[in-house]
């Protein structure tokens, strides 16, 4: 696994990719979370918790373990430039989250990709704590909406997402790795900048 130091930036990494030591550490009730968009410099603590969330959740994403996993260094920093990627760290200063927005060709929007949150780390506000993130900066843009999707089965994420103000455009799509696996859109009407304030 790779950690992040989230106050000095200190990256380090752990030979088990995919080891929960560090999330059981006894926390009861909710969490305290740090938020911060991510910079290339920290593709390592990224492409853990991203190949982490391909492999515990396959059919979440319109991606594979397999494909990502065989990506270069080069290819990761360059996703953290073009999009703004945030991670989640937990008080031990590990990554356990993460979420990224990514601007469109529409002006008015922002889509939510690669939501995951660790399973231990879940049920204790973190997602709602990055969708925050993610809408206080399209908002400072003056995007006007937040736009995901997720997959029909996945009743629990779209759950949070209505939880939080998301409601139903109507569109629906079949991934196309799998095309059993239907993804519902979800779009969020994006407050202003002080409301969004308000809502942390």
């Amino acid at each position: 696994m790779v950690t992040t130091d989230a106050r000095a930036g200190q990256i380090s990494v752990v030979d088990d990719p995919f080891d929960e030591k560090r999330l059981s550490g006894g926390h009861h009730g909710d969490m305290p979370f740090m938020i911060r968009r991510a910079d290339p410099s920290e593709w390592e603590a990224y492409r853990s918790i991203r190949l982490r969330s391909l492999f515990d959740e396959p059919d979440a994403y319109e991606s594979d373990y397999e494909t990502e996993a065989g990506l270069g260094p080069d290819r990761w920093k360059r996703r953290l430039a073009d999009a703004a990627t945030f991670l989640a760290f937990d008080d031990d200063h590990a990554v356990i989250g993460t979420a990224t927005g990514i601007w469109t060709g529409d002006d008015d929007t922002v889509l939510v990709v690669g939501m995951y949150v660790a399973p231990l780390a879940r049920g204790r506000g973190c997602a709602r704590q990055m969708l925050d993130a993610i809408a206080h900066l399209a908002s400072s843009l003056q995007r006007k909406r937040l736009v995901l999707g997720v997959a029909d089965s996945n009743t629990r994420a779209a759950r949070l997402y209505r939880w939080y103000g998301f409601v139903d455009t109507g569109r629906r799509r079949q991934l196309h790795r799998d095309s059993d696996i239907t993804e519902i859109e979800l779009a969020f009407p994006l407050p202003t900048e002080q409301a969004t304030e308000d809502r942390r």
